[in-house]
């Protein structure tokens, strides 16, 4: 089953900067990941210091590997402290429906 969420993060407008910078290492790492078929990162235009992070991962147990990695958790501990407010949607999704397929179900 494919596992898919929609992150919306706020922080202090003062440590945008900062949240962009790590956030955006994060999500590079995570596209490298098994399982990974979508990780994208966006800064709200008319609100600086909010992300929306879309992610989309071929099952469950990748999901769970990405949140158990070191490197993953090490990130999110610098992460954290810089977060005000985080809002977590889980997307019930059916298939890819796009003709040019981004991931391979390998």
């Amino acid at each position: 089953m494919v596992i898919a969420n929609r992150i919306t993060i706020t922080t202090a407008p003062e440590d945008a900067k900062t949240l962009r910078a790590l956030l955006n290492e994060l999500t590079a790492y995570a596209a490298t990941l098994k399982g990974c078929h979508k990780f994208e990162l966006y800064q709200l235009e008319e609100a600086r210091e909010r992300f929306l992070i879309i992610e989309i991962w071929k099952s469950g147990k990748a999901h769970r590997k990405y949140l158990e990695d070191e490197t993953v958790k090490a990130l999110r501990e610098k992460i954290a402290p810089l977060i005000e407010n985080e809002e977590k949607t889980a997307l019930k999704l059916t298939q890819c429906l796009t003709k040019q397929r981004y991931w391979t179900d390998e």
